[in-house]
């Protein structure tokens, strides 16, 4: 026994030594594994401002986030107005001016309740350099809100003049016309004028430098001052000609570009007046008026393409050279406060974002209901976006994809988010690699010596039946010469240490020899039968 000790412990050492001998730097060491799964979000249910940030890209006056009620919030800033312009012309807000391109001003001008007017006798006789006399009225305009962040989205112009003229004069002049007499429709005069006399009313918008000019609205008579057929010495309230509204609100928003709270107006009207070739010429424009003007556009909050708006978190990291991310799932829920305005921004949608890595799949606003729902019902696998070692984060964003006008706010909400992981983690025995291996080695040496010494018993004894086992144990006995030591008691003697025995076991109850009574008889002896005893137990 001693002999397999030393021999185990003798193979113990050697077996340990040659084994660190041969794995040498490969460093083997036992190990296990640590399964970890955890929701990685905190105040999934938006109690409180904590643990999340809200980030804003773009235009950041478009969008606002805030947490209410459990709700993760999203607001896209809409608003509207009308702008209109339809005062009295008489309210002392329009300032006349000489036109730069015609500063001949009419013989006069004023405002009154029917308007803005001009008179003026144009004289062939008297020396005048240019034969075309005009008048601005300038106006200018100061919007409540800054349009850089506004678009028009609708518009609406009305300007209306009236004029009344002398068609004839006593010295064969007055406001020549195509088919008078002067042009030379009626032989056998000649004809006097080329193109005859005419008013221009128009309407400009410019900038408040007049660095941008626009003409919106026009009308130049044609048969004002007719001779005949019919006498025409009047245009009662008539139209000017507008341009088209899509025009209209491309001009609007060019001069706002310049300065984003101002612009100006200005109402004109020309006279064009003709030298007759042979006659001297008097044309008299008895009263010009521009009777009224009206200009009405509507505006609305623009969302500049490219903007947005976030809910972000940074958690923990998942560290060590033997982690290994297994899994992670993705869900959250969310609603929208009305439908989302699909013709106007289709491409709109919510992106998240993982460690600043966008997730394919992406959310339409246009699918979002005001009764909240899950956005992936079971979850998302989104396991290949998750990083070790460094800061997992995460990010829901409503991106808007268009340009867009929006009247009234939209709130997106989101609640609840989901994002769970599962790693695992090979831990290290807490062991010294020498010590280890010694026990094992041990260990096994003696599973080795008790399973030899069973199957040696086993070969010798155990594998007999018991019976058997017992014949051969005191078989041994057998082969002895020297009897066993065998005392045989007699009868008599026998029987008086039985009845001892008996008697010692009622003495504690009896304190001294019993007395016989009166009527009562020694007990009798009872005589002992004698047997002869066989003479071989002698």
């Amino acid at each position: 026994m001693l002999a397999c000790l030393f021999l185990s412990t003798f193979i113990s050492s050697f077996t340990t030594t040659n084994l660190f001998k041969q794995v040498g730097s490969e460093n083997i060491k036992t190990s296990a594994v640590q399964y970890n799964t955890r929701q990685w979000l905190a105040n999934r249910f938006f109690d409180n401002n904590l643990s999340w940030t809200s980030v804003k890209e773009g235009d950041i006056s478009d969008v606002d986030a805030y947490i209410d009620q459990g709700w993760g919030n999203y607001v896209i800033h809409g608003d509207s107005g009308v702008k209109q312009i339809d005062e009295p012309l008489n309210d002392g807000k329009w300032q006349d001016y000489n036109n730069p391109d015609f500063p001949i001003s009419p013989d006069t001008n004023g405002s009154s309740s029917a308007g803005l007017y001009i008179t003026h006798q144009w004289h062939e006789n008297i020396d005048q350099t240019r034969n075309t006399p005009s008048i601005h009225w300038k106006r200018n305009i100061r919007m409540p809100v800054n349009m850089s962040d506004y678009i028009i989205t609708d518009a609406y112009l009305e300007a209306v003049y009236n004029a009344s003229v002398q068609a004839l004069d006593h010295d064969g002049g007055g406001i020549e016309v195509a088919g008078d007499y002067t042009e030379g429709q009626n032989p056998p005069a000649d004809t006097q004028f080329a193109t005859g006399d005419f008013a221009t009313f128009y309407v400009l918008i410019s900038d408040v430098d007049n660095n941008n000019v626009f003409q919106i609205a026009i009308n130049k008579t044609t048969n004002l001052g007719q001779d005949s057929n019919p006498t025409i010495t009047n245009h009662t309230d008539t139209l000017l000609d507008v341009v088209p509204k899509s025009i209209l609100i491309s001009y609007l928003n060019s001069v706002l570009e310049y300065d984003n709270f101002n612009f100006t107006i200005t109402l004109g009207i020309d006279l064009y007046c003709e030298d007759n070739e042979y006659n001297v010429d008097i044309d008299t424009w008895e009263m010009v008026i521009m009777r009224s003007f009206n200009l009405t556009f509507t505006y609305k909050k623009n969302i500049n393409q490219f903007t947005s708006i976030s809910w972000e978190q940074v958690g923990d990291q998942i560290t060590g050279e033997t982690a290994q991310i297994t899994n992670a799932q993705l869900n959250f829920i969310y609603k929208i406060d009305q439908v989302w305005p699909s013709s106007l921004s289709p491409n709109s949608e919510i992106y998240i974002l993982i460690n600043n890595k966008k997730v394919t799949e992406i959310t339409k606003l246009s699918s979002a209901t005001v009764d909240p729902q899950e956005r992936f019902p079971g979850g998302l696998d989104v396991t290949s976006f998750i990083s070790k070692d460094i800061d997992i984060s995460l990010s829901i964003q409503v991106y808007l994809a268009d340009n867009f006008g929006l009247a009234e706010d939209i709130i997106i909400s989101i609640d609840r988010p989901f994002l769970q992981i599962s790693w695992n983690v090979i831990v290290d025995d807490p062991f010294p690699e020498p010590f280890i291996f010694r026990v094992l080695l041990i260990v096994a040496s003696i599973a080795g010596l008790s399973i030899g010494g069973y199957l040696v018993a086993y070969q010798k004894v155990l594998k007999y039946p018991k019976p058997v086992r017992k014949v051969r144990k005191y078989r041994r006995t057998l082969t002895r010469k020297k009897e066993p030591i065998v005392s045989i008691l007699k009868r008599e003697s026998a029987f008086k240490k039985e009845y001892k025995q008996e008697l010692h076991k009622t003495s504690s109850f009896l304190r001294g020899k019993p007395s016989v009574s009166e009527g009562m008889k020694e007990p009798t002896k009872l005589p002992i039968e004698s047997k002869k005893i066989p003479e071989g137990n002698k």
